[in-house]
């Protein structure tokens, strides 16, 4: 609750109340990383304060270049957690011929993809399941590490799915360098679920999904000093040395000479893509 404050300005303590102690479990069949009580995700209201930071929402993201090649011939589109609507724009704008929607329930950020005219709804997708609406794409970029039933998140999606249809999902690699990080939004009340490879080739296990590809994020520009500063951090606490090896200043020349060189790109980055297809 005090770095919350720290590092964002923003009070998470409402988001906690009552909750003394949160726990971080591991699924030992699918890998999956999970927090626990489920009562530590977050509210909208929490998402409102958010969406405030400039850099939470994206409007050009690695992801989303990957999944317009993917869904290239999908007449009717879904995008889960939509946020102000950069996908949806720019699917409706580059697939021509395909009917594009988007779902959000953060109202103050559907509103910013509202005033663009884009067609966006605010409704929870267990209700568009109970409408019935079905469709041959659907899509949810860093949304599904935030649910803390992410089964039943799962098992919805596939629901308004087409046989035949493609699932489009995008989340944070806990593999990555994530796992040196003290990162803040990667625990309640932001992220409730942990992701890697394994668990979503699991997935092919619960639904009946068949597993198309896996893709990495290469490094990203903006992550650089954090990736690092995250193997910097690791390699300091396995070796004496480490600290005069790996000095503050020795990981910003590292990161001047990895963006410079444009060498990062060989590197991989944050977040999974995975793509399947419903049988």
């Amino acid at each position: 609750i005090e770095d919350w404050q720290t590092f964002f300005g923003i009070d998470i303590s409402d988001e906690l109340d009552d909750i003394d102690e949160i726990s971080l479990y591991r699924c030992e069949t699918s890998k999956l990383d999970f927090f626990t009580p489920a009562s530590a995700a977050g509210s909208n209201q929490l998402y409102q304060k958010l969406q405030k930071l400039e850099w939470f929402y994206m409007e050009g993201k690695w992801e989303f270049e990957e999944a317009i090649i993917d869904l290239v011939g999908c007449k009717k589109i879904l995008e889960i957690g939509c946020g102000p609507g950069f996908f949806v724009e720019k699917a409706t704008r580059e697939l021509k011929g395909s009917l594009v929607k988007g779902i959000e329930l953060t109202e103050s950020t559907l509103n910013r993809a509202l005033k663009r005219k884009l067609p966006v709804e605010r409704i929870d997708l267990s209700e568009l399941v109970a409408r019935g609406e079905i469709f041959d794409a659907v899509c949810s970029f860093q949304v599904l590490e935030h649910e803390s039933q992410p089964r039943d998140f799962l098992q919805a999606m596939v629901q308004v799915l087409a046989p035949g249809g493609r699932l489009i999902v995008c989340v944070p690699n806990k593999e990555s360098f994530l796992r040196y990080q003290y990162n803040l939004l990667d625990m309640p009340p932001h992220h409730m679920t942990r992701w890697n490879v394994t668990t979503l080739r699991f997935l092919q296990e619960l639904f009946p999904l068949k597993l198309c590809r896996i893709k990495f994020e290469p490094l990203a520009r903006y992550h650089i000093y954090g990736y690092v500063t995250a193997y910097g951090e690791y390699w300091r606490e396995r070796f004496s040395l480490g600290r005069y090896f790996f000095s503050e200043s020795m990981l910003r020349r590292l990161a001047e000479i990895l963006e410079k060189s444009g060498l990062y790109r060989l590197l991989r980055g944050q977040s999974l893509y995975a793509l399947f297809e419903k049988v």
